[in-house]
């Protein structure tokens, strides 16, 4: 995909809108109860298709790589469009003045489908159900759903018959756009695939995110979360212009109500997180650890894994009783899934 498909305007307008928004003005979020359940699909996903999971992972770490969003923007309709085999596709960004989804990329579509989408208010469109429920939305066919009337002639113009739109969320459940891809067939995409288009959306828009909400350091792709397991423990800490570092240390279950660092090798499972947005919190911090964690267990399966908690600190280790967040991560046991709960 050629980066001539980003709509420069809307681009620069809705990014200038998100740094100009008074803070005040409350964001647009998905629900806890829906990031509880993407949280969950993580883990089910984890388990039942490792090599997906790491294929979405290695597609997010590409991401990063880029410093420029409108050269991560088209990587990820592409990638949107290969995942569910479509043949058309878009991101719209949410303008957070009114909450109007605003098209910003796009692939596949004539003039007509980009003025009359151009900016989206209804709600009733696939693209503005998706995000007042702050939920993936799908429609198989456009011309049995009447809640599509207005837009019927536009889809039969540019060949569309089947629409699923996708939430960008941040790692803290802010709705930040949409991403969907269309079909020139009736139809619904499996209900795995659109699952990982669920994932890819959470794992594409922290990248946007990072352009967006802190847009200072969007020439330097790898500023934002680093996760560095082999940086000394005792290294100086600083929390100073924005910068804040976590401590982190995963611990097992060991003797009587004891325990003790998971792994092999003690400083494996322990180490910093340094984040530079006030988002990035310690329960940020811990699903970074999480998430290696569970990519640990798929790809060296055992049957000595036992649960484990995760416990992160502002700045430096202290006891349990002082952690800033403490998560519990359950592994595969006698075939059961591991799950995460806060234990607190």
């Amino acid at each position: 995909m050629d980066p001539s498909h980003n709509l420069m305007g809307s681009l620069d307008h809705v990014t200038a809108s998100y740094t100009s928004t008074s803070p005040a003005r409350p964001a647009h979020k998905v629900t806890a109860a829906h990031r509880a359940d993407q949280l969950a699909a993580w883990v089910a996903f984890s388990l039942d298709e490792p090599s997906a999971l790491k294929s979405l992972q290695d597609a997010a770490e590409e991401l990063r790589d880029i410093p420029e969003l409108p050269a991560v923007l088209p990587r990820v309709a592409d990638a949107a469009m290969e995942l569910l085999d479509a043949e058309f596709g878009n991101i719209q960004f949410v303008d957070p003045r009114d909450d109007s989804l605003v098209l910003v990329t796009q692939s596949g579509f004539g003039d007509e489908f980009l003025d009359h989408f151009a900016v989206v208010h209804d709600s009733h469109s696939v693209c503005g159900r998706a995000a007042r429920q702050g939920a993936q939305a799908v429609t198989p066919d456009v011309r049995d759903d009447h809640g599509l009337t207005p837009h019927q002639g536009v889809f039969r113009a540019s060949g569309v018959r089947s629409v699923q739109s996708t939430p960008l969320v941040d790692h803290t459940g802010r709705l930040l756009g949409m991403i969907s891809t269309h079909m020139s067939q009736p139809g619904r995409p499996s209900d795995q695939d659109l699952q990982i288009m669920e994932l890819y959306g959470q794992l594409a828009g922290e990248v946007i995110a990072r352009h967006l909400i802190v847009p200072d350091t969007a020439g330097h792709p790898h500023n934002g979360t680093v996760l560095d397991r082999r940086r000394p423990l005792l290294e100086q800490t600083a929390s100073t212009n924005g910068v804040t570092q976590w401590v982190y240390r995963v611990d097992e279950p060991y003797g009587p109500g004891g325990c003790r660092t998971y792994g092999i090798h003690p400083d494996q499972w322990r180490g910093r997180i340094t984040t530079d947005h006030p988002d990035h919190d310690a329960e940020y911090a811990a699903a970074l650890v999480a998430r290696d964690l569970r990519a640990e267990w798929n790809i060296h399966r055992t049957g000595e894994a036992r649960p484990v908690h995760i416990h992160v600190w502002r700045g430096w280790e202290g006891t349990h009783q002082d952690a800033a967040f403490t998560m519990e991560i359950q592994p595969d046991l006698n075939g059961h899934r591991h799950r995460a709960v806060d234990p607190a």
